[in-house]
């Protein structure tokens, strides 16, 4: 979609933990994203229901919430954003045992929940849902 200026494309990040909302958003940057941030849900509707937010990937770190409660925001924000299916919605899981921690987990067509150990680990989930297949790099 974005992919200008040497930028890998657009994260539409919602975060709400002002600790880790800065850290995210200069190491996404420095990966060569841009970022369009949303504080929370809410602030995350309010954004797209104007339709100006346009993005190639959605974001989630939402505190407190089930895996299946951070799905249905992610799809609704996904939805009010008129967004197509092939827009990929990543959730960051919040807490999770040591049996799945450095796993990505594709939950159903293009949602995935990443279990964090690092931010390699981030970075490479976002460079191969973000990345151009051969022909369009080409072309």
């Amino acid at each position: 979609m974005n992919n200008q200026d040497g930028e890998r494309g657009t994260i539409f990040l919602v975060e709400e933990d002002e600790d880790v909302r800065p850290n995210l958003r200069r190491n996404l940057r420095k990966y060569g994203y841009r970022v369009l941030l949303a504080v929370d849900e809410e602030d995350a509707l309010d954004r797209v229901g104007d339709g100006v937010v346009p993005a190639d990937l959605v974001l989630l770190d939402l505190i407190g919430k089930s895996t299946d409660e951070v799905l249905q925001i992610g799809r609704r924000i996904r939805e009010h954003a008129k967004y197509d299916g092939h827009t990929p919605l990543v959730m960051l899981a919040e807490k999770y045992g040591a049996d799945v921690e450095g796993t990505d987990v594709n939950i159903g067509g293009n949602d995935w929940i990443t279990y964090l150990e690092d931010h390699e680990q981030l970075k490479q989930l976002l460079a191969r849902l973000l990345s151009k297949p051969a022909s369009e790099e080409t072309a």
